[in-house]
C-alpha cells in the first residue's frame, strides 16, 4: 500500500489565536499541509492556489462567506469547503456544501479534512455499473 497523498488545507481567517488554534490541531498531522492567509492576502487568484480543502473562518471582518465560496465555485466547482463559524446555526446550511465545524472544535479539523478529501478524491469504480 502506497504512502497517502498530502491533503492541502489551506485556512482563512483574520483571528491569529484561531489560525494558531488550527496551526496546533494539524501540527502533528504528516499527511496534512496547512497554509493559513490572512483577508488582506484573500484575493481571487490566491483562491485558484492549490488546495485540497478550504477552512473558511465565517467570523472574519469584511470577508463574505457566500462570495467566497461562489469565487471559489467559478475556479474550483467540486472543492471541499468547511466552514468555521461560532454558533453553528448562524449560516444557512446552503452555504457550505461539505460541513460547517464550530471554531472550538479545532481537533475535529484533521478528520474532517480528511474525509471530505477522500471523499472528492474518490473516482466511480469502473466495475459498477449505475445503470438499472
Amino acid at each position: 500500500m502506497g504512502v497517502p497523498p498530502v491533503i492541502r488545507l489551506r485556512l482563512l481567517s483574520d483571528d491569529a489565536s484561531y489560525r494558531e488554534s488550527v496551526t496546533d490541531a494539524v501540527d502533528h498531522c504528516p499527511d496534512i499541509a496547512l497554509t493559513a492567509t490572512a483577508p488582506d492576502e484573500i484575493q481571487p487568484r490566491s483562491l485558484r492556489a492549490p488546495a485540497d480543502c478550504i477552512l473558511l473562518d465565517a467570523d472574519t471582518d469584511g470577508l463574505s462567506p457566500p462570495d467566497v465560496r461562489d469565487a471559489l465555485r467559478t475556479h474550483h466547482p467540486t472543492l471541499p469547503v468547511l466552514v468555521a463559524t461560532t454558533e453553528p446555526t448562524s449560516l444557512p446550511s446552503s452555504l457550505s456544501t461539505h460541513g460547517i465545524i464550530t471554531k472550538p472544535d479545532v481537533l475535529v479539523i484533521p478528520e474532517v479534512a480528511r474525509i471530505v478529501t477522500t471523499t472528492t478524491r474518490r473516482q466511480p469504480s469502473p466495475s459498477v455499473s449505475t445503470e438499472q
